[in-house]
């Protein structure tokens, strides 16, 4: 009877130490009680790097004091994989490395590491199957998650899914920059011997003589003067026609109105020829019969070019420069550092002392049609320089082939022209810089690369070329190098280089010195992203607002600004038209992680599927 008793009370001893000590197989069991939370969720891609951040929490009674749970997370996703840093939790009776966890009160802990961000992970998964195994002394800092299995007893507490997708709007950043290209230093080459102005008014393209300016200025003097002159000495061999409209109102009317002012200038040369050589004609003795012929004849050697010269910003600027204006500093500032024409003029009105002045003293001398003779010999005409650049450059000189350049607007024929420059005047950097930056644009890499080095080379350490060097290394993705460029310039003084670092800031996740870079610069694509990262979601959608080229890149970021103010109407309407203009957006936009709440929304869905 007592060694039955005995016997019973010692089974009941072992059930309850058993009980008291418990098993790692009782951490398995319970592991749907342990809390793992990343933060952000989800994750976010800045600088092309992940931070992961784990914030984990274990109930009380949980962890066994002689336990180690050895944790290693796993980022996957189609195309490929990370196995993040490991982490060791361990009991209070457990020696060596790890975060100790008491088994009474439970505990927390925070796991950390980072990885580099590749193409694919939008939809990458963070998992975790942490092993746990009993011992009395930790070694393993830099164990493999199958060298702690390899632990007696060690078990596989479970599958554990933390987070899913990765934020990459970080990326969208326009690494394109501001190109910089070498200006040319052609200049016509003529003597004007007389040129006139005449003025026009405010909003108006007729010739009238009582117009302020015009009696102010005595244009019809000036005109007259150029009239006798032609009757009385010879016929210029060149005529200039250029129009301008003030830099006010809406800035497709001031071109067409600046086009209507050129055409009406060019009527008054007309008449001033015909008038005059009608006069020599009858100076000469020619025939009232004959005198049309003559007129013809005469004005048939005579080349006239007519140039619409839209908006006259630059001498508005060189007015306010020599004006009495207060705040003319201010001005300046706004129109030099403002490249939206709308808000630049909006601005400047705001300031209405001041624009009351500039209305009534700058801005009416700029409506005007200027003529200017040229007794001297032709030159070639624009259109003349821009044919031959492309049919007959071995005909035009250095100066005249960088000038081609800048008349055209298409970056292959810019292309073109820079490249025959290269075979030609290999000697000049310029030619090479140029070729290199419109390369860039057209995304030529390894043509831009071998155009760049070569005007290094012949310039060294010249702004220009450094900018570009930047430009180049970040659109192949080549952050440091590109950094390393970009400074130089910098502290070379290239101005555009300033705005430049903004972007390679934003590759590496300073969005605080990105932001110091971009002060005072309005209405830029990147500023915008910047502005999103940074939480001013408000402020990225009226920046994108106005942009000038209202491109999809900048249609999808605000749709993205939409979506995060979860606003269906707005995500969905800048979303069709970033798919409309570029159908691959369709795609990225499924799988971006922006829209991931969006996803069952028939709107969306129309957008994206169709």
């Amino acid at each position: 009877m007592r060694k039955t008793l005995l016997g019973t009370l010692l089974i009941g001893l072992l059930v309850v130490f058993a009980t008291s000590c418990g098993s790692i197989k009782d951490m398995q069991k319970n592991h749907n009680k342990v809390r793992y939370q990343v933060s952000p969720n989800p994750l976010e891609a800045h600088g092309d790097k992940v931070v992961v951040t784990v914030n984990g929490n274990i109930p009380e009674g949980y962890f066994q004091k002689n336990a180690v749970v050895y944790m290693q997370p796993i980022l996957t996703w189609e195309t490929g994989e990370v196995i993040l840093s490991p982490m060791n939790l361990k009991g209070n009776k457990v020696d060596g490395n790890g975060k100790a966890i008491d088994k009474k009160t439970g505990g927390r802990f925070v796991y950390k590491d980072t990885v580099q961000y590749r193409e694919g992970m939008e939809n990458a998964q963070l998992t975790l199957n942490p092993v746990a195994y009993k011992t009395k002394v930790v070694n393993e800092a830099n164990a493999t998650q199958a060298e702690a299995l390899e632990n007696k007893g060690a078990i596989n507490l479970g599958n554990v899914k933390i987070s899913q997708g990765i934020n990459s709007t970080s990326n969208r950043v326009d690494t394109r920059g501001d190109l910089s290209i070498a200006s040319h230093n052609y200049a016509p080459k003529t003597t004007e011997l007389m040129s006139a102005n005449i003025y026009f008014t405010v909003n108006l393209a007729d010739l009238n003589w009582n117009n302020e300016q015009n009696k102010k200025n005595d244009a019809k003097r000036a005109v007259d003067n150029m009239k006798s002159y032609i009757a009385n000495n010879s016929v210029p061999r060149q005529i200039f026609v250029n129009a301008w409209a003030s830099p006010e109102g809406e800035e497709s009317f001031n071109i067409g109105l600046s086009k209507k002012r050129a055409e009406t200038t060019s009527k008054l040369v007309n008449q001033i020829l015909d008038e005059a050589l009608t006069e020599r004609a009858k100076a000469e003795n020619i025939k009232q019969n004959d005198i049309n012929n003559y007129i013809a004849d005469a004005k048939k050697d005579v080349v006239i070019q007519t140039n619409a010269k839209g908006e006259d910003w630059d001498n508005f600027i060189r007015l306010v420069e020599g004006s009495s204006l207060k705040e003319k500093n201010t001005v300046i500032n706004v129109v030099k550092s403002q490249p939206d024409k709308v808000r630049r003029e909006q601005e400047i009105r705001n300031m209405s002392v001041v624009f009351r002045q500039i209305e009534q003293d700058i801005l009416p001398t700029l409506r005007r049609g200027e003529i200017a003779f040229n007794f001297s010999g032709i030159q070639k005409t624009d259109q003349e320089i821009a044919k031959m650049a492309v049919t007959n450059p071995d005909d035009l000189t250095y100066d005249e082939m960088m000038y081609a350049a800048s008349l055209t607007s298409n970056y292959a024929n810019k292309q073109s022209i820079y490249k025959s420059v290269t075979e030609r005047f290999g000697s000049q950097w310029e030619g090479w810089n140029n070729a290199g930056a419109v390369s860039i644009n057209l995304n030529q890499l390894d043509e831009s690369k071998r155009y760049l080095e070569t005007a290094d080379k012949l310039s060294p350490n010249n702004p220009t070329v450094q900018n570009n060097l930047g430009l180049l290394y970040l659109a192949l993705k080549d952050v440091k190098t590109a950094d390393m460029h970009m400074q130089k310039a910098v502290e070379l003084g290239n101005e555009q280089a300033q705005v430049n670092q903004a972007i390679i800031d934003i590759k590496k996740g300073d969005y605080e010195a990105a932001a110091q870079k971009l002060d005072g610069r309005k209405c830029i694509y990147n500023l915008a992203l910047l502005q999103l990262l940074t939480g001013n979601t408000g402020n990225a959608i009226r920046t994108l607002d106005c942009c000038m080229d209202q491109t999809a890149e900048v249609n999808y970021l605000r749709a993205v600004c939409y979506a995060r103010l979860d606003d269906v109407p707005g995500l969905v309407k800048n979303l069709r038209q970033a798919c409309e203009q570029e159908p691959d957006y369709k795609y990225k936009a499924k799988n971006d992680i922006e829209f991931r709440r969006y996803v069952s929304n028939l709107e969306f869905q129309n957008v994206v599927n169709n």
